[in-house]
């Protein structure tokens, strides 16, 4: 969890809560629990896009998603209970996923993708939202991630980048190499360093 603002409120049993600044923690992460996965229609609460439309999943929908969790690495997928939504209508991207209710949607746009790399990286999305900054800091490194004279923002060096929204920044490099990872280790011949640090993250 970022550290954030927090309003007054009042709680459910009438308790008043005063104003606050809420300071930054980690959400642990590898909870040693095998994946427990949710196939549900209903979005969490303060879900951030109210307009979303989900549908309910077919059995052989589930299925898929069940078999990919067990071809997964247990670093990525032994997180306790992993809620699954399926969007209904267009989208440009075959998933997304908010790490602080593990929850990941998926798309009609995962027919184009490989459904385990997609799965993949939405799962290292909530890897790396967990990870404390001593652990960030052995992944820029060895992904050559160059941090600026105030250490407030990161430029991508390494010329083996194969998925180039890893440039966003690297959260999005992170996932993006956790996805070729599982994909093919194969691809990152040119950048040892990089495989090492990832195997060393996802076992």
């Amino acid at each position: 969890m970022r550290s954030h603002p927090r309003n007054d409120y009042v709680k459910s049993d009438g308790t008043e809560v005063s104003p606050t600044h809420v300071k930054e923690s980690c959400r642990p992460y590898r909870k040693s629990q095998t994946p427990i996965p949710v196939f549900t229609t209903t979005t969490p609460k303060r879900w951030p896009n109210p307009k979303d439309k989900f549908r309910t999943w077919t059995k052989t929908e589930e299925a898929k998603i069940r078999a990919v969790l067990d071809q997964l690495p247990t670093s990525l997928t032994h997180v306790g209970e992993i809620r699954f939504l399926r969007s209904v209508g267009p989208s440009d991207t075959p998933a997304y996923s908010n790490s602080f209710n593990q929850v990941i949607v998926i798309t009609d746009e995962i027919k184009s993708h490989d459904l385990k790399r997609v799965v993949a990286h939405e799962l290292a999305h909530f890897y790396w939202d967990s990870l404390e900054d001593k652990r960030r800091e052995e992944y820029y490194v060895a992904a050559e991630w160059k941090k600026s004279a105030d250490g407030l923002t990161a430029s991508l060096v390494r010329r083996d980048v194969q998925i180039p929204d890893s440039y966003i920044g690297p959260h999005e490099d992170f996932t993006n190499s956790v996805e070729l990872l599982v994909h093919d280790k194969s691809l990152f011949k040119a950048s040892p360093l990089l495989l090492q640090c990832l195997e060393n993250f996802i076992q």
